[in-house]
């Protein structure tokens, strides 16, 4: 089975305290039919410090439609996944023309060539590199990217695969968009961008210089009938966020079988992972998924992090606690890894990996 081999990220310029956008938020909208003094504490129990965003504050304060949106979504993606894509390679000593094929994953914006030629054109990647972008598993997409890629790297284990996350979650703010949900979101999302780094289990020039996990076993499921649980309605100005409050019960309800059922098919139990690496979402999913899947809060400490700092980055935050383990985990040879992603359609993708 394929290994991951490291991670690199990158984060736009500015960055914003969580005070600063929870008084952002009570001036915009109190115009609403909300009850905003009611709603604020959202922010506040929301477990983020601080986030990154592309344009600064000023820009929030103005109307800005798609098209002008999307344009600074191709300008700083490109830029924000170049930047981790060589963080990724210094990581795990992986020269970009060792590369094979990139998955590009993005829900975001979209650009037709997609970002990943635009990123061929700014790195030196061999011609006959692949590339398969990746369009609509938001917050799925980062566990969606790694076994899509693992997919490949089996049939073809000689190779190393490219996977990048990238999300720019603040382009799609919409300032007359008043709805809860929106407020939510604004209490939550950022910008970032991860790229991991993997490679078949016949590949011999990746120096593996940095720790390794082993993926052992991948699974999925789709829920029926829970397309208005997550997603975007497009508009004029944007996508308009789709958010729904039931996220947290359908973690506590949904995951636990999901979980079991792949963990058994390796012969294992929920007292085998010592480490649970998954899309953190906000601070009542993690909640959700401790009581669903009984575990402390060291088990849970890169999901924390990475919330705290960075806020919710849609797929791209997956790649960030993955980051965080491998850097300042404490983990040993042998243990045992889960990560899992939910994303819109409803869905949810599983990893179990093993540290090497």
């Amino acid at each position: 089975m394929p290994s991951i081999l490291g991670v690199g990220t990158s984060v736009p310029r500015h960055k914003v305290n969580q005070e600063n956008i929870t008084h952002f938020a009570r001036q915009l909208f109190d115009k609403s039919d909300l009850n905003v003094a009611r709603l604020l504490p959202v922010f506040k129990n929301a477990s983020v410090r601080e986030r990154y965003f592309c344009m600064d504050a000023q820009w929030y304060h103005e109307d800005h439609g798609f098209a002008e949106k999307n344009e600074i979504y191709q300008e700083h993606g490109v830029a924000l996944a170049r930047e981790a894509t060589l963080a990724a390679c210094k990581a795990t000593d992986v020269a970009p023309h060792e590369i094979d094929h990139i998955f590009f994953v993005s829900t975001t914006g979209i650009a037709t060539p997609s970002l990943d030629a635009h990123l061929f054109n700014r790195l030196p990647f061999k011609e006959s590199i692949l590339r398969t972008p990746i369009w609509g598993l938001g917050c799925g997409g980062g566990v969606g990217g790694i076994v899509r890629a693992c997919d490949w790297l089996k049939a073809y284990p000689q190779k190393i695969a490219l996977v990048i996350t990238l999300e720019l979650c603040g382009l799609t703010f919409i300032r007359n968009d008043l709805s809860k949900s929106n407020f939510i979101a604004t209490a939550l999302f950022g910008d970032g961008c991860g790229a991991l780094i993997m490679e078949g289990d016949e590949n011999e020039s990746a120096k593996r210089t940095a720790p390794r996990l082993f993926i052992e076993a991948t699974g999925a499921v789709t829920w029926r009938d829970s397309l208005d649980v997550m997603g975007w309605d497009v508009a004029d100005e944007g996508l308009k966020v789709i958010f729904s409050k039931s996220i947290p019960q359908i973690v506590k309800k949904a995951v636990r079988p999901v979980v079991l059922e792949l963990l058994a098919k390796k012969g294992l139990g929920l007292g085998d992972i010592r480490h649970f690496l998954s899309h953190p979402g906000g601070a009542k999913v993690i909640e959700a998924y401790q009581e669903a899947l009984e575990l402390n809060d060291e088990q849970i400490r890169s999901m924390k992090t990475v919330l705290a700092g960075y806020g919710n980055m849609s797929s791209a935050t997956l790649l960030f606690v993955f980051d965080h383990f491998l850097r300042f985990g404490d983990y040993r040879i042998g243990d045992r890894v889960l990560s899992t992603a939910l994303g819109p359609g409803f869905f949810s993708e599983m990893v179990l990996l093993r540290c090497l």
